[in-house]
């Protein structure tokens, strides 16, 4: 199987829809975020609050270029489409969907999570990410909308996209 790529906005579902994936079809499933973390020995919040975004980011970059080597369902974080030759590796990499929802579904997702570094940015200023965000999401290879559907009917169509590629 070709590798696949999850992308999206934070709370879009990328890591659960990604292990669901990997189940069904017996494919390794990788975290970006968690494989960051395991590399760095500590949390992407830590990482954050030492060594600022931009750093993460920069550990970001090279992780993705490393599990893109390696293959497999890899779900990214919700700020991987900002840097464009993260974007051009996962295009010619990888099969990539864009896990979509709209803003205030993702906001009611994502306010509860303390453990999301960005989740504490105030509404306004996470709209406005999401917003900066959506063109660069949208080069993805296809999109499914998560919003209203069920983390299986999402895999179902995320299946059903893989197919049809």
């Amino acid at each position: 199987m070709q590798t696949i790529v999850l992308i999206g906005f934070m709370g879009a579902g990328k890591t659960t829809i990604g292990k669901l994936l990997a189940d069904k079809t017996g494919v390794h499933f990788t975290d970006l975020d968690q494989y960051i973390e395991k590399q760095a020995g500590k949390t992407i919040k830590d990482i954050f609050k030492d060594s600022g975004e931009a750093e993460f980011r920069r550990l970001e970059s090279a992780a993705l270029k490393d599990l893109l080597s390696r293959g497999g369902i890899i779900s990214t974080g919700g700020g991987v489409v900002e840097n464009k030759k993260n974007v051009e590796e996962m295009l010619m990499h990888a099969f990539v969907i864009y896990l979509h929802a709209d803003f205030e579904t993702l906001y009611e997702r994502i306010k509860q999570d303390t453990a999301r570094p960005l989740a504490s940015l105030d509404k306004e200023l996470l709209q406005k990410r999401y917003t900066n965000r959506l063109p660069l999401y949208n080069q993805a290879h296809a999109r499914i909308d998560t919003a209203d559907q069920s983390e299986e009917q999402s895999v179902e169509l995320v299946l059903s996209e893989l197919n049809n590629a």
